[in-house]
């Protein structure tokens, strides 16, 4: 069973409470926050924001090379793979550190 998500909604609903801003303030905010990330990860920036850093990695092109079939052990030739740009995310330690995780056994009932 999947774990409860946090929708966006909910975001916008608490962070008004927490701030004083009104919902429309806050759907602005993210809204721009959003372009803003975007643009940054465009230009080949590294984003870091409450914790977790975001950056375009690039995955090197591949040769093209000969494998095995697992089931039937005949060998079979595995094509090429141009170089590629992927987005990863990190939660940085700092984060880590604040955050108190629930045990495993209380994530497994839910």
């Amino acid at each position: 069973m999947a774990l409860p998500m946090v929708t966006q909604s909910e975001l916008v609903t608490d962070l008004a409470d927490r701030t004083g801003w009104s919902k429309g303030d806050v759907k602005n905010f993210f809204s721009n926050l959003e372009e803003c990330l975007i643009e940054n990860l465009e230009a080949g920036n590294r984003v870091k924001i409450v914790g977790v850093q975001i950056e375009p990695k690039v995955r090197p092109k591949s040769k093209a090379r000969m494998g095995r079939n697992p089931a039937t052990g005949e060998a079979v030739k595995i094509a090429a793979k141009p170089a590629s740009v992927k987005l990863k995310a990190r939660v940085l330690k700092s984060l880590v550190d604040k955050v108190d995780l629930p045990s495993p056994q209380k994530l497994a009932r839910r």
